[in-house]
């Protein structure tokens, strides 16, 4: 038996974990996904980016099965999502984790039971090896000493870094990120960046994918960036082909200019 065909990313140069196959989403009236073709490297960062509206959210919710397309494939490795049943699609769900935009915490609990609570719920370890695993995760975030702080005592970034945490805490294969430097200022994103950069080097099977409008970060730590404009993706190269890609709209994005091709 021949060996599959990995598909190799023609950016990276790495096998693609999750490929997009002309994939198609409209709600009613509104074609979002015109025809999305992408291979996310496997161990790599990836970003998407593209103006507000463009389908990035709705790219990142069809991975793991909250939304199927209209029509094209989405293949995890050599899975093709659409085959799967709904108790197939909740036993793959368990290898992605997510970093939610405002971190989705639990009010009530505090922070160790935040980042300990998928452990609790959909595993049978003992209450040590729940200990020790989440002791470990918030010493990595830097959050050892917050242990029992609720969420309205944190900050923004500490709020975001405790979704991290609890995203990790079941060792996921994928790491999907929601605009993980929303509302942080200019030092605490770069902290933030550190902080995904040391996770992925810390994990190096990890793949991680990012949708995001904060070119520093991209500029930082991606190793592929797309740009999704129109529902397809325009552009996609490293991050060093968008500091000089000359399309007048991803020029415009880039720079965050007035002038060019976008309507404000």
């Amino acid at each position: 038996m021949s060996a599959p065909d990995r598909h190799i990313d023609p950016i990276t140069g790495q096998p693609a974990a999750i490929r997009y196959v002309d994939v198609r989403k409209s709600f009613k009236d509104n074609h979002v996904l015109r025809g999305v073709n992408l291979m996310v490297p496997q161990g790599r960062v990836t970003f998407i980016i593209g103006r507000s509206g463009t389908g990035k959210s709705v790219t990142l919710k069809h991975i793991m099965g909250l939304l199927r397309p209209d029509a094209g494939k989405i293949f995890l490795g050599d899975t093709d999502l659409d085959t799967l049943n709904p108790r197939e699609m909740r036993a793959l769900r368990v290898r992605f984790g997510m970093v939610f935009q405002h971190a989705a915490l639990f009010d009530s609990m505090n922070v160790f039971d935040n980042v300990a609570f998928p452990l609790r719920e959909h595993t049978r370890k003992s209450h040590a090896e729940v200990e020790q695993r989440v002791m470990e995760l918030l010493a990595q975030v830097g959050l050892s000493d917050a242990r029992d702080r609720l969420p309205s005592d944190l900050s923004g970034g500490m709020t975001k870094r405790v979704g991290l945490a609890r995203a990790l805490v079941r060792e996921p294969e994928f790491l999907l990120y929601d605009e993980p430097t929303s509302g942080l200022d200019p030092v605490l994103a770069a902290a933030m960046d550190q902080l995904i950069l040391d996770t992925q080097r810390a994990n190096p099977q990890l793949t991680s994918l990012i949708i995001s409008h904060d070119m520093s970060a991209v500029f930082r730590i991606a190793d592929k960036v797309a740009f999704l404009a129109d529902g397809v993706v325009l552009h996609e190269g490293t991050a060093d082909y968008f500091r000089t890609v000359a399309d007048p709209l991803v020029r415009q994005f880039v720079t965050g200019s007035l002038d060019g091709p976008m309507v404000v």
